[in-house]
């Protein structure tokens, strides 16, 4: 197999990323007058002492300032029947109206999806700021799992499941 020449990497990096799949979360917070939350891919685990995750979180978004106010948040792992509730938090709907898809409540005072794969509840350990993103580190302060796995995953524009492969 041949790999495909780019004279300039920065020109097709959004497409290289594409072809990283991953499983799509909604990221909450909330203040004194309501709950927020947003789609996200870009979580990935920091380490486990202590167990700490990261999110990236565009600083031209409302998010970005609802979270950094918020010093806690909660990143809910989506299943693959949650495809409506991810288009929701995506911007097909706005505001509070976004959890009306789904089965949402209230713990550790924020919003978390009851039926997700996993929730887990952060304090906001650090934001390192690059680029156009900030990036959110969080301290594992709670965890909820659910019993069965069925990660909604995003790869190249499109919701996708996974499947076991042969022989693994």
């Amino acid at each position: 197999m041949t790999a495909l020449q780019i004279p300039d990497p920065s020109s097709c990096f959004r497409q290289a990323m594409r072809r990283l799949a991953a499983t799509v979360c909604v990221v909450t917070c909330a203040d004194e007058d309501s709950w927020h939350g947003m789609t996200a891919t870009a979580v990935t685990s920091v380490c486990t002492q202590p167990p700490a995750v990261l999110v990236c979180v565009n600083t031209a978004t409302a998010f970005h300032a609802r979270l950094s106010a918020s010093g806690t948040f909660c990143i809910n792992l989506l299943k693959s029947s949650h495809v409506q509730v991810s288009q929701g938090f995506a911007g097909d709907l706005k505001g509070i109206e976004r959890f009306e898809r789904g089965n949402w409540r209230l713990a550790r005072r924020l919003p978390y999806l009851v039926d997700a794969q996993a929730n887990l509840f952060c304090k906001t350990a650090s934001v390192v700021h690059f680029g156009t993103h900030g990036i959110f580190i969080g301290c594992i302060e709670h965890v909820r799992l659910a019993e069965d796995t069925a990660p909604l995953v995003y790869q190249d524009g499109h919701y996708v499941t996974t499947s076991q492969l042969a022989g693994s």
